[in-house]
C-alpha cells in the first residue's frame, strides 16, 4: 500500500505556472466592499475593509461570492484588477433566492460547499448521499451496498427526514412521511453547479425539516459554449450508466438551453437489489437587463427490487453469506418536478425572487404475501367460505400524489449604506396524496374464482396538508468587523386525513393543525480578513409525520380513530459556535455543538412489514459534538484535505439515560489527497473512518468501526474524459447499518457494504 501511495505522489510532474493577482472590489456605487470570498482552483481568499484582496492562480478562472451580490467569474488578463459587484444581470452564474446560501464570514452556521471540481473527481454512478459522506458531520449508507437504488443520509446524528433538502430551491422532503427518495432522480449530480450543506438549523426558508441540516443542490443551465456529451459508464455487480447531454451555449442571445437523459442500471451487491433508473431534464435560462428566469423539468423513474431484512449477526462476516437474499419487494415510482425560478432587480439594493414549483409522482411497491389471514385485509366482508390457513396473494400498496407552492422573498441589501440586510419572504405549499392497496393473483380457489384477474382495493385514503411560513432575515453590520444577524420564522400545517369506508375501515376523518414560531440569532466576529469566528442559538419545531400517527393501511374503526394520541411536536434547542481561519494556501475551521432534542421520535426496522418503520418517542436526547476541516495546496498541483467530527448522541431521560442512540456513529473521519502528475490527468486517494454504532436503544448490538479507502484516476482533455474508481480498494468486511430485537433471544441484523468494486467512466464532448 505504502509503495501504492508513493507512486501517486511522486510521479514526475509537469508544473502550471502560478501568479498572484492583486485587485479592488467594489459595488455599483464605486463602494469597496468587504468580506467578498475570492477562489480559483483550490486557492481562496477574502476582500479586506477596504475591498482589497491578493491571491494566486494558474490562469483559472476567479470567482467571487458574496451574500449581497450575485457571483462573477472571470479570467484575468494581467495582475492588477478591478471588480464591479452589481445587482443587476452579470456574465457569471447566478444563485437564486440567496436567502437560502450560507456565506463565510456573512452567515453564522456551520456549511460547507461540494464544488464541480470535488463532484467530479468523487461521482461516478453512487446516489448524491454516498457523495456527500466526504463532508464534516454526514454519513451515509444504502440497502444494495453499492450505493445505488435506495441510499440514506445523516447529519449530526438525524436521519434525512429531518434534514431539509432542496434541488434549485424545490422541497424534495416527502410533504407526509418527510423522507427523500433519491433514487428518483439519478444522475442529479451530472448537472450540479454546487451543493451546500448546512448543519444545525441553518435558514428559515428552509422549513420544519432542518433540524439536523440542510441540502441545496443548484444545477446549472447556462454555458459559455454549446457541446454535445455522451458518458458511458460500466462497473462491478453489472452497474452501467448511460448519459446524453446536450447544451446551446450563447447560440441564442439572452437565452440558453439545456437537456440531459441519463439511465442508471445495477443488480446491486446483494442478491435482490437490482435497481433501474432513468431520468430526463430540461432548463431554460432567459436573461435580460433587470430579469432572470430559469425553467427546469426533471422526469426520473425507478424500479427496484429491494430486500428490506438485514444479514444475521453470524452470516455477516461470511462472504457468501453476507450478500445472500430473497425477492421481498418491487419498489415502482415516476416523479416530475417542474420549477420557475425568477430574479427581478427591481432597482439598486432592492430584489424580488421567486421560486414556483409543482411535483407529481405515482407508483407502488409490490410483495407476495404468504399465509395472510381474511380479516386483515377485508376479505372477509364477502360472503365466502375462509380459509382457516389464510392465503397467499400479490400485493401493491400505491401513492399518487402532487404538491406545488411559491417561495417569494423581498431582499433589502444596501440599507443604511450597506450595513443593513433584510430578506422577507415565505412559503405557501398544497399537497394531496392518495393512498390506496390492492390484492390480486389468490392461492385460494375460492377467492381466485371470486376475482378472477381483477385487483381487489382493500384500504383507500386521502392525505392533505397546506402548509405556509413568513420568515424575515436580517443581517446588521454592528462595526465593520463585527455583524448581527437574526430571523425569526412562523409556521402553520394543516393536516387532515380521510378514510374510504371499505369493510372495517369505517370511513372517517382525522385532522390536526400545528403552528409554530422559531426565532434564531448569531453574531459574526471577523477580526481580520483571514479570521472570522461566529456563534449562534435557534430553536425549531417539527410536526409528526403521517405514520406516527397512525397506520392507514391496516384496518382501524372509528372507535379506535377516537383513541389516538398524536405525537407532541418534536423540539429542539441549537446552540454552537465556530471558527474558521483562510489564506491563499490553507484554511482550518472547527465548530462546537449542542443540540437539546425533546420528543425525538426514533425508528427501527419493523420485520413484519417489509418498508415500513416501528416509532418509539425519546423525551429528552442531545445531540453535541465538535467538527474538524482543514485543507492545504501544498503544490500547484498537490493538495490535502481533511475532516472529522467526535460525536456523543445520547439519552438525557428514562430508563436508557446516558446510552448512545442507535446508528448514530461515535466520529468520522475524510482524508483526501488530489494530485495532478500532468494538466490534463489528476489522482486522488480517499479514507474514510466510521466509529462505533449502536443498533439497539440498550446499547446490546454493535456496527464495528470501519476504515475504507476509495483512490480515483482521471485523464481529460477538451473531447475527452476517462475515470476510474476503485471503492474499498483494501476489500474490507464491513456494515453500515442495522437493528435488533427480542425474540426467543436477542437477533442482531446488518445491512453489508460492498466489498472492493470498480467503476470505469468514458466521456466523449462533441
Amino acid at each position: 500500500m505504502r509503495s501504492i501511495l508513493l507512486s501517486i505522489l511522486f510521479i514526475s510532474s509537469v508544473f502550471p505556472q502560478e501568479f498572484v493577482v492583486t485587485g479592488i472590489v467594489t459595488n455599483e456605487n464605486d463602494q469597496p466592499v468587504e468580506g467578498v470570498n475570492i477562489t480559483s482552483g483550490s486557492n481562496g481568499t477574502t476582500s479586506n475593509s477596504k475591498g482589497e484582496f491578493e491571491i494566486a492562480t494558474t490562469n483559472e478562472p476567479i470567482l467571487f461570492h458574496h451574500i449581497a451580490y450575485q457571483t462573477v467569474s472571470f479570467k484575468p488578463e494581467g495582475t492588477t484588477i478591478v471588480v464591479k459587484l452589481k445587482s443587476n444581470i452579470l456574465k457569471g452564474e447566478e444563485i437564486f433566492v440567496s436567502a437560502t446560501r450560507a456565506v463565510a464570514g456573512v452567515t453564522p452556521v456551520a456549511f460547507s460547499n461540494l464544488t464541480p471540481e470535488e463532484i467530479s473527481d468523487l461521482y461516478t454512478v453512487e446516489d448524491v448521499p454516498m457523495i456527500l459522506a466526504s463532508e464534516p458531520g454526514v454519513y451515509a449508507y444504502s440497502e444494495s451496498g453499492n450505493g445505488t437504488g435506495y441510499s440514506y443520509v445523516s447529519i449530526r446524528g438525524f436521519d434525512q427526514s429531518k434534514i431539509a433538502v432542496m434541488l434549485d430551491n424545490v422541497p424534495l422532503n416527502d410533504n407526509e412521511s418527510h423522507q427523500v427518495y433519491w433514487v428518483d432522480h439519478t444522475d442529479i449530480l451530472s448537472d450540479a453547479k454546487d451543493v451546500q450543506i448546512q448543519r444545525g438549523i441553518g435558514n428559515s426558508l428552509y422549513g420544519s425539516a432542518a433540524f439536523g441540516g440542510s441540502i441545496n443542490v443548484t444545477t446549472k443551465i447556462r454555458s459559455e459554449s454549446p457541446y454535445t456529451t455522451f458518458t458511458y459508464g460500466q462497473g462491478s455487480f453489472n452497474t452501467k450508466k448511460y448519459s446524453l447531454a446536450m447544451n446551446s451555449g450563447n447560440y441564442i442571445k439572452n437565452l440558453s438551453l439545456k437537456a440531459r437523459y441519463s439511465q442508471t442500471e445495477s443488480d446491486g451487491y446483494r442478491d435482490y437489489h437490482e435497481s433501474y433508473q432513468r431520468a430526463l431534464s430540461f432548463g431554460a435560462e432567459y436573461r435580460s437587463e433587470k430579469i432572470t428566469n430559469q425553467f427546469r423539468a426533471l422526469i426520473g423513474y425507478e424500479n427496484t427490487d429491494l430486500t428490506w431484512d438485514g444479514i444475521y449477526s453470524t452470516d455477516i462476516d461470511d462472504r457468501e453469506k453476507r450478500v445472500a437474499g430473497y425477492k421481498a419487494y418491487t419498489d415502482d415510482f415516476l416523479q416530475q418536478i417542474y420549477s420557475l425560478n425568477t430574479r427581478y432587480s427591481i432597482s439598486p439594493g432592492l430584489t424580488l425572487s421567486n421560486a414556483t414549483y409543482f411535483v407529481n409522482g405515482n407508483g407502488y411497491y409490490e410483495v407476495f404475501r404468504y399465509g395472510e389471514d381474511w380479516n386483515s385485509y377485508n376479505l372477509d366482508i364477502f360472503d365466502l367460505n375462509s380459509n382457516e390457513e389464510g392465503t397467499d396473494f400479490l400485493r401493491r400498496k400505491w401513492i399518487v400524489n402532487k404538491y406545488y407552492g411559491v417561495i417569494p422573498v423581498l431582499t433589502f441589501d444596501n440599507l443604511s449604506n450597506g450595513k443593513i440586510r433584510i430578506d422577507i419572504g415565505g412559503e405557501l405549499r398544497f399537497y394531496e396524496g392518495e393512498h390506496f392497496g390492492e390484492i390480486s393473483d389468490f392461492s385460494d380457489s375460492t377467492l381466485s374464482e371470486y376475482f378472477g384477474d381483477d385487483w381487489y382495493k382493500y384500504y383507500e385514503y386521502v392525505g392533505r396538508k397546506t402548509s405556509f411560513s413568513a420568515f424575515m432575515h436580517l443581517v446588521y453590520e454592528l462595526t465593520p468587523k463585527v455583524k448581527l444577524v437574526g430571523d425569526v420564522q412562523f409556521q402553520q400545517h394543516n393536516w387532515t386525513l380521510d378514510q374510504e369506508p371499505i369493510g372495517h375501515a369505517a370511513g372517517h376523518q382525522l385532522s390536526a393543525k400545528w403552528p409554530f414560531l422559531n426565532p434564531r440569532i448569531g453574531l459574526i466576529f471577523n477580526p481580520s480578513k483571514t479570521v472570522s469566528v461566529f456563534v449562534n442559538y435557534g430553536t425549531a419545531k417539527k410536526e409528526p409525520a403521517d405514520n406516527q400517527i397512525i397506520q392507514p393501511d391496516e384496518s382501524w374503526t372509528l372507535e379506535d380513530a377516537g383513541k389516538i394520541n398524536f405525537p407532541a411536536a418534536e423540539v429542539i434547542q441549537d446552540i454552537e459556535t465556530g471558527f474558521h481561519y483562510r489564506n491563499n494556501k490553507m484554511q482550518f475551521g472547527m465548530n462546537l455543538y449542542r443540540i437539546n432534542y425533546e420528543n425525538e421520535q426514533l425508528k427501527n426496522i419493523d420485520v413484519e412489514q417489509e418498508g415500513e418503520y416501528d416509532y418509539t418517542s425519546a423525551d429528552a436526547t442531545l445531540h453535541q459534538g465538535v467538527e474538524l476541516e482543514c485543507a492545504w495546496t501544498l503544490t500547484n498541483n498537490l493538495s490535502l484535505s481533511m475532516n472529522g467530527s467526535v460525536n456523543n448522541y445520547i439519552f438525557q431521560s428514562g430508563e436508557q439515560k446516558g446510552n448512545i442512540l442507535p446508528n448514530t456513529p461515535s466520529s468520522l473521519f475524510n482524508l483526501q489527497f488530489n494530485y495532478s502528475p500532468i494538466e490534463k490527468a489528476s489522482t486522488f486517494f480517499n479514507l474514510r473512518h466510521v466509529g462505533k454504532q449502536y443498533l439497539d436503544q440498550e446499547n446490546r448490538g454493535e456496527i464495528d468501526p470501519y476504515s475504507v479507502i476509495d483512490v480515483g484516476l482521471s485523464y481529460k482533455t477538451d473531447r475527452i474524459a476517462v475515470k476510474l474508481k476503485v471503492n474499498n480498494l483494501l476489500d474490507e468486511l464491513y456494515s453500515t447499518f442495522g437493528y435488533a430485537y427480542e425474540w426467543d433471544g436477542y437477533h442482531a441484523y446488518y445491512w453489508p457494504a460492498a466489498t472492493r468494486n470498480t467503476f470505469v467512466t468514458l466521456e466523449y464532448k462533441l
